[in-house]
């Protein structure tokens, strides 16, 4: 008797936070779609938060409940699981949530609940992230630009869609600026809408970089915006230091991360498969001391607004 109390005392957590799927799926058919998402999110986020050890089963249990079939109707989601290009969170996602490249398509071609569901998971915390991050890319790029610099390198560049935001790029005010991915079919898109504005391609991997089996050019600017979030500590340390080795005397290194505790934790993993590695201050704090200290002028750790992504800027001194 005693060994069962044990393991329904042990099991209370879970019952506790398990999100009632069954309910929840009642208040999306019934048109409830807001409040059945926010009660998802954070049921999932607790249940991730209250039992890690056993959140990674639980969440693969999720896919198997008809919930999914709702929820991939949302083109973000769905994108974010079928995983084309071989990993979450690949540039036309991004698209989506910025609403450029093929999202339009996407949205006309999704039901009427998948736009809505859409319109929700658009304005999480994760996705405001990610447009402040373009923003902020953008606002960096152009202060740099009218501070003299001529020279910018984005590592993991995507689509490049901050481009859009530059006026310094827009207005060709840049000597030279060079996208690195790996991801060909991403440069293609970039080539193709960029290329017009100087814009360089180069394809290859973080291995590459790190064995020196690349050479990219020093810059005014270097970046890597969504690229960290999947780096484990010793990789991301190795990657900051040759960054900033590629970063010219008086110029900027920008690190995003997305932020341990972000609020999209649990349904990023549990129903669009998306996992990160999540940085706290702390832990950016940590990649600024990997830098060698004498070259580095000031750095700023901060995080955005919306409880999203971290940020270390670096300033490499003269």
């Amino acid at each position: 008797m005693q060994r069962v109390a044990n393991i329904i005392a042990s099991s209370a957590p879970l019952m506790r936070y398990a999100p009632a799927l069954d309910s929840i799926q009642e208040q999306i058919e019934a048109g409830r779609i807001e409040p059945a998402l926010d009660e998802l999110f954070e049921d999932l986020l607790a249940r991730r938060a209250e039992d890690p050890k056993d959140w990674p089963a639980y969440a693969s249990s999720c896919l198997s409940h008809p919930l999914r079939e709702l929820l991939h109707q949302d083109p973000l989601t769905c994108r974010a699981f079928s995983k084309p290009r071989g990993y979450a969170g690949d540039a036309v996602m991004m698209d989506y949530i910025y609403g450029l490249g093929e999202a339009p398509q996407a949205v006309r071609e999704a039901t009427l609940l998948g736009r809505a569901i859409l319109q929700y998971t658009g304005a999480r915390p994760s996705a405001l992230g990610v447009r402040y991050r373009r923003n902020l890319i953008a606002e960096l790029i152009d202060r740099e630009a009218a501070r003299g610099a001529r020279s910018v390198l984005a590592i993991a560049a995507g689509h490049l869609r901050e481009a859009d935001l530059s006026a310094a790029v827009q207005s060709g005010g840049l000597e030279e600026f060079v996208a690195f991915d790996q991801d060909e079919a991403s440069l293609a898109v970039v080539a193709r809408d960029y290329g017009n504005l100087g814009i360089r391609t180069v394809n290859g991997s973080v291995r590459q970089i790190l064995s020196g089996k690349v050479t990219l050019p020093q810059s005014d600017f270097v970046y890597a915006a969504g690229l960290f979030d999947y780096l484990t500590g010793p990789v991301a340390a190795a990657l900051a230091r040759r960054m900033f080795d590629m970063t010219r005397p008086g110029g900027l290194m920008l690190i995003p991360n997305f932020l341990t505790g972000v609020r999209d934790t649990g349904y990023m993993e549990a129903f669009m498969d998306w996992r990160l590695i999540y940085r706290t201050g702390v832990d950016m704090h940590a990649l600024a001391a990997e830098l060698p200290r004498n070259q580095v002028a000031d750095y700023q750790v901060f995080d955005d607004r919306n409880g999203a992504i971290t940020y270390l800027l670096v300033k490499k001194k003269q």
